[in-house]
């Protein structure tokens, strides 16, 4: 499967677009991993969540219900969140949007392997944005 949207969609005309599907769910953090020594020019907060429920899914035809995707939420500078979202915790709720990528376009990364996972990307504004404990993270 491709990684692209089966539509062009507002958000492709931002530069971190990959052309994805837009994915807004609801799920239950699975894994919160480490912060990373390296993070290859840019800070991101990694962990995995099991999709609840779909409640957006633009541009896509797949059923993601059910799948764990895994999540890198870019922080610290001025194209991500301020800062890091406090206390992420495996077990927690937590609601995201951003582009969704397949099994078949996901490459591995250190905490993305064995086996890799789908990928919830450009969770950060101007098209994404988590919901942790009542707070809007964007």
């Amino acid at each position: 499967m491709s990684n692209r949207a089966t539509k062009i969609l507002p958000h492709h005309r931002f530069s971190h677009s990959l052309g994805a599907p837009l994915a807004r769910v609801q799920g239950t953090i699975a894994h919160v991993f480490e912060a990373p020594d390296n993070h290859h020019g840019a800070n991101h907060q990694h962990f995995n969540v099991t999709i609840n429920s779909v409640l957006k899914f633009e541009g896509g035809t797949e059923d993601i219900t059910g799948q764990t995707v895994f999540v890198a939420v870019r922080f610290g500078d001025n194209e991500g969140l301020d800062h890091e979202i406090p206390d992420l915790t495996a077990g927690e709720p937590i609601e995201l949007q951003g582009e969704y990528i397949s099994i078949a376009s996901a490459y591995p990364t250190d905490d993305n392997s064995n086996p890799v996972l789908p990928v919830l990307h450009f969770t950060h504004h101007p098209v994404g944005y988590v919901m942790y404990k009542g707070v809007h993270y964007s």
